[in-house]
């Protein structure tokens, strides 16, 4: 089935872009991201994923404050044929600039953990060496991934309260990778 992005010439390989090139289960692509203010008094962490042979694609949101409690989101849905589309219920994460900016944003919703949030990159994409894990003669994983730093800004909500996320005190990372992983 093709996609908007099989309009474009990145195919690594003869199949449309939806179609990864090993047939292995596991197969994932994946994006998550951390942070936490200069004091370290207050953390959150988020992530999507997509898993194509299983159909799936999941996200999550936590955070926690200094003697506060922890506050979760998760969603989970059929993954859908288009790839940019990483929305998950009231969840989504926009590319706003490739390697540069990404918006998340949670609507409000039933768990009471909401956000709208900017992670703006403040080093250049650093690529890690291919990762290969073998298990006898079978591939356990066959990923590639890259780490940027970068500041946030924004607002958290959860059902204790709600906190400002600002570009001079919050720092964190993005992590993005993808290949094949065992998913648990």
């Amino acid at each position: 089935m093709l996609n908007r992005f099989d309009d474009y010439p990145i195919h690594q390989t003869p199949e449309p872009i939806a179609h990864p090139a090993s047939s292995d289960p596991n197969v994932y692509d994946r994006t998550w991201f951390n942070a936490y203010n200069d004091e370290g008094t207050q953390y959150f962490g988020l992530g999507v994923a997509v898993y194509p042979h299983r159909g799936i694609l999941d996200a999550h949101f936590s955070t926690v404050e200094a003697g506060g409690r922890q506050h979760c989101f998760y969603a989970s849905r059929r993954a859908p044929q288009e790839r940019s589309d990483m929305s998950v219920g009231p969840f989504r994460l926009e590319i706003e600039e490739p390697l540069r900016r990404a918006r998340v944003i949670i609507d409000d919703n039933d768990s009471g953990v909401s956000c709208d949030l900017t992670f703006s990159a403040r080093t250049s994409a650093i690529q890690e060496a291919r990762q290969v894990l073998w298990q006898r003669q079978r591939k356990a994983m066959d990923a590639t991934r890259f780490a940027q730093f970068g500041r946030w800004t924004g607002t958290v909500s959860h059902p204790d309260g709600e906190f400002v996320v600002d570009e001079t005190t919050w720092r964190g990372t993005k992590d993005r990778s993808w290949g094949i992983r065992g998913v648990g």
